[in-house]
């Protein structure tokens, strides 16, 4: 149905396979004065076109089919389509895409998606230009007809006598009377901008004797103080002998034009959350640098940062906080950059560039260093501006980083390519240690190839059964008899040997592999405690590590439920282990699904506690039987000179809840006595014993299991 039924009114044809977009476009465009039509493709909009042509056409360039670019070379074959403006939308932004826009016949682009307030202004100036150039067309190029056209004005400066007249619309754009102009250049020139009236003034006196045109922008001062942009063009008229007699002109307010394109150029080379270079830019620059000598005679650098688990950030508070996170960094890291700052002249850099990658990835770009290690110094500075703590909402959070680094010349010559070897340099940082930095070498393909190979083998050993299930015993503190054990995956390569988890289970996560291990895991352990049961010996817990992936899983409960069931295994002897991470992603949907789990009569423990972002008010909401602490605070136990607040305070917390409390990675003495000195419930470690296979573990068992801890309510 159309807006306006009118047939004086201007027809607009709306173009896209996207039935959101075509909404979108119509809602924008449904306070103008138009009738509005809409079809879904490329072969539709043609045929259309063929039985009534419209007005302006706005076209997708993405579309099943007949594409935008084929759409528009149609549409300009038809007959009356040679005029027709034609406004293409599309979400590609390289130049290519534009330039092909414009030789298959297209008027305009604009980049989606876009404000409707600015698609509308669009379509309205291409309308009222079209109307502009029908007029001109017509009517035999009459300068009158032109000054009655919104927003463009004629003028005619007659040289013999000295004068300039200027039509009404000249006036209107200037902000001034008819009748207050006094027909001078002076008059006009007095109300350009000051800083281009020069430029203006010349380019009216050098096309006077050589009998040329000019056009260029410049600035204009209403008289209301506003700040305006017109493109001001003119022409030099002689007689029959070649004497100049006059100029003609147009004066266009092309202010909302400039700002709209200039808004396009922003979106495509720069990051709106921090107004810094895209990855479009950032390449363009330093494939200029690169052109002007880096890498040869001019000493340079590319540093790539990464935020270290930034993504926590946003699964704990948001994606605002993580955006608010972002920005401070954005301010954090410019000052280090700062050519006039003492950073950059302790590393001799003279030009410096920082821009946003990707979401948590920056890049800059060093020239004109000492040495290429200095930048080395530059590296540290931006490491240590991110030290202090972030403030976000009520929370402090502390932040790390990793940064690569690639030298121009050494590491490559192309743009692209430095990028590249700077990024895997960046991952081997990120490998290496938090907060830290990495020079790219040649070797880091061999790690990156290594890598891939042991991909490679994970995918073929989930079918050709070569995991194994280890078990790590659990002690009650005081008697040191097994409460439970920890049961831990292996890998058992053919060639490799045995694999440790800390080598392929981050593989396994980035590739998707972790859900079908833990499954795995899960099955094996059940199946392993119906041996043992029937073994003669008496119930005891089990703990299996659950992954991020696999507790955010739709069907988690039902999944878990089978594979107990199926394999033997008992839910009220089964602890699931959990970070807090995960359970802090999303704490309503945790809860619920903690409570199913719950139902079920699997116990539940936080594992690698102190080492997330989880508030202490939560712990009570989540229905958790066990806090395990991380090794990381045992490890740093050492009595005589510290008494370790942290673990006092975890462990009284434990205790105060309600929680039994278990403290992995016990290696000496020393540390049992402190955690038992505390009243820490249980511990695991290479103390009692390192993970063993099952039968193995047996004679452990038989000798030292007890009855075990009571059954989860």
């Amino acid at each position: 149905m159309m807006h306006n039924a009118d047939p004086n009114t201007p027809l607009a044809l709306i173009v896209d396979d996207d039935p959101t977009f075509r909404t979108l476009s119509r809602m924008s465009l449904e306070q103008e004065e138009l009738r509005l039509e809409e079809v879904a493709s490329g072969q539709a909009a043609v045929e259309f076109a063929t039985t009534c042509m419209p007005d302006i056409v706005i076209l997708d360039v993405q579309m099943l089919g007949m594409d935008g670019f084929t759409t528009c070379q149609r549409l300009r074959q038809l007959p009356g389509g040679d005029f027709v403006p034609i406004l293409m939308m599309t979400g590609l932004d390289d130049v290519e895409s534009i330039a092909k826009a414009y030789d298959m016949g297209a008027t305009d682009f604009i980049i989606k998606p876009c404000h409707g307030l600015i698609l509308s202004q669009r379509v309205r100036y291409m309308l009222r230009a079209s109307r502009t150039l029908n007029a001109l067309r017509i009517s035999a190029s009459s300068l009158a007809q032109a000054q009655r056209i919104a927003q463009l004005g004629g003028w005619e400066w007659d040289f013999i006598h000295d004068r300039l007249e200027v039509s009404d619309a000249v006036c209107h754009i200037l902000g001034i009377l008819p009748a207050s102009f006094n027909h001078t250049q002076s008059a006009y020139l007095g109300c350009v901008h000051e800083g281009d009236r020069d430029l203006v003034a010349k380019a009216m006196r050098e096309a006077v004797p050589d009998g040329t045109g000019f056009g260029l922008d410049h600035r204009v001062i209403h008289t209301n103080g506003t700040e305006h942009i017109v493109h001001f063009q003119g022409e030099v008229l002689t007689d029959d002998v070649g004497q100049p007699q006059r100029m003609l002109g147009t004066v266009q307010d092309v202010t909302d034009e400039r700002a709209t394109d200039a808004k396009i150029y922003f979106l495509a080379n720069y990051d709106s959350l921090t107004h810094l270079p895209n990855r479009n830019l950032f390449l363009h620059r330093t494939a200029q640098a690169i052109s002007c000598g880096m890498g040869t005679n001019v000493i340079g650098a590319l540093l790539v940062l990464t935020l270290d688990r930034y993504q926590r950030i946003n699964d704990l508070y948001g994606p605002r906080s993580g955006a608010q996170v972002l920005r401070e960094v954005t301010a954090r890291l410019q000052p280090v950059l700062s050519t006039g700052m003492t950073v950059a002249q302790a590393a001799g850099a003279e030009t410096t560039m920082l821009a946003r990658l990707g979401e948590d990835q920056f890049a800059a770009l060093l020239t004109n260093l000492s040495t290429a290690e200095d930048s080395a110094k530059v590296a540290q500075c931006l490491l240590t501006s991110l030290e202090a703590p972030f403030q976000v909402g009520n929370a402090t959070i502390t932040l790390t980083a990793s940064i690569g680094i690639a030298i121009p010349g050494t590491d490559g010559t192309e743009a692209d390519l430095l990028l590249h070897h700077a990024v895997t340099a960046l991952q081997a940082a990120q490998r290496q240690d938090h907060n830290s930095y990495q020079y790219y070498s040649h070797s880091m393909n061999v790690s990156i190839a290594a890598r891939v190979s042991l991909e490679q083998d994970l995918r073929a050993a989930m079918t050709a059964n070569q995991f194994v299930l280890y078990f790590q015993p659990q002690v009650d503190i005081l008697s040191e008899a097994i409460i439970g054990v920890e049961a831990l995956i292996r890998w058992q390569h053919p060639t490799r040997g045995l694999v440790s988890p800390a080598e392929f289970i981050p593989v396994a996560e980035e590739e998707d592999l972790i859900i079908q291990l833990s499954e795995w895991v899960i099955k094996q352990a059940s199946q392993q405690q119906k041996t043992w049961r029937n073994s003669g010996l008496p119930p005891f817990p089990i703990s299996i590590n659950l992954s991020s992936l696999h507790f955010r899983q739709r069907n988690l409960i039902k999944q878990i439920r089978s594979i107990v069931h199926e394999n033997g295994g008992d839910p009220h002897y089964i602890e699931l282990e959990l970070t807090e991470g995960m359970l802090m992603a999303d704490a309503s949907t945790t809860v619920a699904t903690l409570k199913q789990l719950k139902e079920l009569g699997f116990r539940l423990a936080i594992d690698d506690f102190g080492t997330g972002y989880s508030s202490l008010a939560y712990l009570q909401k989540f229905p958790i039987d066990t806090l395990k602490i991380d090794r990381a605070f045992v490890k740093d136990i050492n009595l005589g000179k510290a008494d370790s607040p942290i673990m006092r305070a975890i462990i009284g917390m434990g205790r105060a809840l309600k929680l039994h409390v278990v403290a992995e990675g016990v290696e000496t003495r020393d540390q049992l006595s402190f955690l038992r000195v505390q009243g820490c419930a249980a511990y695991q470690g290479f103390l009692f014993s390192k993970p063993v296979p099952p039968q193995q573990l047996l004679p452990l068992l038989r000798s030292h299991l007890r009855q075990p801890i009571p059954k989860s309510a």
